[in-house]
């Protein structure tokens, strides 16, 4: 028997590594005999540097609110890897009450990508996800300066959303602390935006599917020259996991939070999509799941143990958790 274990974060309880390891012991408690692989994945989210190397550089950069913030980066050989939410990050706006959702700025992106090109990365990936602002990335250009636009194939930006630039405001933007009324003002104010990109660099983001991601920066970014491509496929790639997965006799991924969207753009939904490609069956071990997307591969922490020890002892309770997948789902 072999098992691959590929989940994404429990946000704001386990990493996806953490989530992996306690999945990993729990079939190991059960099958001693089965080789697992172990493969933790992100989208292009919070995760995504941990997925791909984990930090090794901290920079000061301005935080989304203005304020200087300690970002961490990875920069190995000619290749960096960045999160926007290190630099801009709704977590250190101190979440959506404390947050300004007109004023937050894309800057400190802007400021890890010019220290990647500086320290002379060939290649820079930059994950979206978990951000603050919605200023259509303009904080970002301005802090890039003469580096944009970028030469062909230089930044290569990741997201899980296909949503276009004009529609930020609309579905991130309440996400953040905008009332309708600034979600008014934030719209036209990217319209703005990519007029003006559109002048500067000759690319009209306004439809183009992937460029609303963190705000509008993707679309920024794009604009600028950057590659925009869906994260989780990017790290799936990075990691070997359709090799892996090719002739495993199961799959077990999953997330803090599955619904709708796990299927769309997420990572758990890509490794599903990989194992269905492949005829493997695969188990899904979430925190909580929306009634739609609750199946008879679908199983829940609280369903397993109760939302509160599943938020007290997540990894004991993810563990939980699979020994009933296994007993009741395969």
């Amino acid at each position: 028997m072999r098992v691959v274990i590929a989940p994404d974060k429990f946000k704001g309880t386990l990493s996806a590594r953490e989530a992996a390891d306690a999945m990993a012991a729990a079939v190991r408690a059960g099958w001693p005999d089965a080789e697992v692989v172990v493969v933790p994945i992100a989208d292009g989210g919070d995760g995504t540097l941990d997925a791909l190397g984990g930090a090794n550089r901290v920079d000061t950069v301005t935080g989304p609110l203005g304020e200087p913030v300690q970002a961490a980066w990875r920069l190995e050989g000619d290749l960096a890897v960045i999160e926007s939410a290190a630099a801009s990050g709704l977590v250190l706006a101190e979440g959506s009450d404390r947050n300004d959702p007109w004023g937050a700025t894309s800057r400190g992106v802007g400021e890890l990508v010019a220290r990647a090109l500086d320290a002379g990365a060939a290649r820079v990936v930059v994950g979206m996800g978990g951000s603050a602002m919605t200023d259509g990335g303009r904080g970002a250009i301005e802090a890039l300066g003469d580096r944009v636009p970028f030469g062909p194939g230089r930044v290569v930006v990741l997201t899980d959303t296909t949503t276009a630039f004009v529609d930020a405001a609309r579905v991130f933007a309440p996400q953040k602390g905008a009332d309708a009324a600034l979600v008014g003002r934030l719209t036209a104010r990217l319209s703005g935006d990519a007029e003006e990109w559109a002048t500067r660099f000759g690319t009209d983001v306004r439809g183009v599917p992937r460029t609303g991601a963190a705000g509008g920066l993707s679309g920024a970014l794009f604009a600028a020259g950057a590659d925009l491509v869906d994260g989780a496929a990017f790290v799936a790639d990075a990691l070997g996991l359709e090799a892996a997965i090719t002739g495993a006799d199961l799959v077990l991924t999953g997330e803090g939070a599955f619904d709708e969207t796990s299927l769309a753009g997420k990572g758990p939904g890509h490794v599903l999509a990989l194992a269905a490609a492949r005829g493997v069956p695969a188990l899904v071990i979430a925190g909580t799941a929306a009634p739609s997307a609750v199946g008879e591969r679908v199983f829940t922490l609280v369903e397993t143990v109760g939302e509160e020890r599943a938020r007290r002892e997540p990894a004991a309770a993810v563990e939980s958790t699979v020994a009933r997948a296994l007993a009741h789902g395969t």
